[in-house]
């Protein structure tokens, strides 16, 4: 029969299982979540616990799983519960140690589960801390976000694995020496499972910098295609330059100036007027001093000049550098664009306005663009994140689920999504973290 003290220490491990993977992932504890983890979790567990003994941890383990999940929709939050289930059993040996060593004799760890339990909510508390300084300082980044965490999650389910196939063959007859024993091959573990990750993480910096070189030889030729439809544009200009003056010839040969006026206001100065708009959003992009973002931007200037939507693009100040990865900024930059041109282009008053905006610590990228008045009513801000949702026609509707995704899966990204009449607006704000 179970005795209070050792309940109690049954209790705070499930209790902290379940809390703690929760308040990592910026879940709000509320009462009725309290609630659901007492009757859901805690108890079960602790009843499971009485015939399945550590094999009741696998019940716990997913069902926190699915709690955390279902209340954030990431899936990687995952590496916080199956970490703090590797913290728990960490600090659970540890404390046993430490309860032996100071009392010198095994009876009192036996005997007063109760003081174990507070020396192990020391050290657990002390093990938190260093993983959340360490998942801060990690999380956000684009190699840690893509490669890493998703290597993670096989590995520690693999490191949990290993550990309670440790505690379930612990000799009972020497517990202090089953307890050092496993801690040695716990902290060896996790030393493999360190070099293991830091593998990883020098293989997807490898492969990123070959993406990067790959996205900068598109750029590069998304760039040069850009020159040369300029040069096109430029010889097009001189070409009906000859034929502007040739038709005004008449009616100066005629001398008849009111016409002339006419068409020199109604045709001459408009084509001007446009070629003027179209050089100043190019000439916006001096600011920009990012060549891959720039390449795509003069890409994205073409495209809207060919469909005739007039794009304006603001720097308000130079801006040299974003704290994103390129190739992350260019594929939500893209995306942003696309879905405005697309959006913007079947209206009776089609553009499309993009700022970079540098604030206190934060970068604003803003996108505005018109789009058809007659589907205004029908389009919801919470359903146009959703996989294939486009009033475009069927295979659509990926662009903007994509980036939802890349926006949750970092913390430094924020996205605000307003529509205001027919205008659609999105405003991506990226922390600068002291950049």
């Amino acid at each position: 029969m179970w005795s209070i003290s050792y309940l109690t220490l049954i209790i705070y491990q499930f209790s902290i299982l379940s809390i703690l993977p929760l308040y990592f992932s910026k879940i709000t504890i509320t009462k009725k979540l309290i609630l659901k983890i007492s009757l859901l979790i805690v108890m079960p567990s602790v009843v499971l616990f009485a015939f399945l003994g550590v094999y009741a941890m696998g019940y716990a383990i997913l069902v926190v799983i699915f709690l955390v999940y279902q209340q954030t929709k990431r899936w990687r939050n995952i590496v916080h519960v199956l970490f703090m289930i590797v913290l728990v059993v960490m600090a659970d040996h540890i404390s046993s140690l430490v309860v032996y060593q100071v009392s010198n004799g095994t009876e009192a760890i036996i005997s007063s589960p109760l003081v174990q339990l507070i020396v192990s909510i020391c050290i657990l508390f002390i093990l938190v801390l260093v993983y959340k300084r360490l998942f801060h300082y990690f999380a956000g980044g684009y190699v840690f976000e893509q490669y890493i965490i998703p290597t993670m999650i096989p590995l520690l389910f693999m490191t949990i694995a290993f550990m309670y196939s440790d505690i379930v063959s612990m000799d009972a007859s020497s517990f202090v020496k089953s307890v050092q024993h496993n801690l040695f091959f716990f902290v060896i573990y996790l030393m493999l499972f360190i070099i293991i990750i830091g593998f990883f993480v020098y293989l997807a910096i490898k492969n990123i910098h070959i993406k990067q070189k790959e996205m900068k030889l598109e750029d590069f030729k998304s760039y040069v295609a850009s020159l040369e439809e300029l040069n096109r544009d430029m010889r097009k200009f001189k070409h009906d330059y000859m034929n502007i003056l040739t038709s005004m010839r008449h009616f100066i040969d005629s001398k008849n100036y009111s016409e002339l006026e006419v068409y020199f206001y109604r045709h001459i100065l408009q084509t001007e007027e446009n070629e003027q708009a179209h050089e100043m959003a190019f000439s916006m992009l001096n600011c920009l001093h990012i060549a891959s973002l720039k390449g795509l931007l003069t890409t994205k200037l073409i495209q809207a000049h060919a469909c005739h939507v007039p794009m304006h693009v603001e720097v308000v100040e130079d801006i040299d550098r974003i704290a994103l990865d390129e190739i992350q900024l260019n594929r939500m930059c893209g995306i942003l664009l696309d879905n405005a041109l697309e959006a913007s282009k079947n209206t009776t008053e089609p553009w499309i306005r993009l700022a970079f905006i540098r604030m206190d610590g934060v970068v604003l990228i803003a996108c505005i663009n018109t789009f058809s008045s007659n589907q205004s009513h029908e389009l919801k801000v919470h359903e146009i994140f959703k996989e294939g949702f486009s009033t475009k026609g069927e295979e659509r509707g990926l662009g903007l689920f994509i980036l939802r995704q890349m926006v949750d899966a970092s913390p430094k990204l924020r996205l605000n999504t307003k529509i205001n009449g027919n205008l659609f607006i999105q405003e991506l704000f990226i922390d600068e973290e002291g950049v």
